[in-house]
């Protein structure tokens, strides 16, 4: 069978990482490009759950960065 090698168990401070940065979205909204590109990692990875987690928290800081900083 031909196709994509099978995943790589990723270490947990990546996914600690991920979520870290996804909370910096709050104070730095330009983060958000970040904080996508390793949710959808994370999701391509196998780790479907957190990566939605990153994505999902990253767009919530973001918003509410952009509330609290106006």
């Amino acid at each position: 069978m031909t196709g994509a090698p099978p995943p790589q168990e990723l270490p947990a401070r990546i996914v600690a990482v991920a979520y870290l940065l996804a909370a910096v979205c709050a104070l730095v909204p330009l983060a958000l490009v970040g904080a996508i590109f390793a949710g959808v990692v994370l999701f391509n990875r196998g780790l479907r759950g957190h990566g939605a987690g990153v994505i999902a928290l990253a767009l919530a800081c973001t918003a509410l960065g952009i509330v609290l900083l106006r």
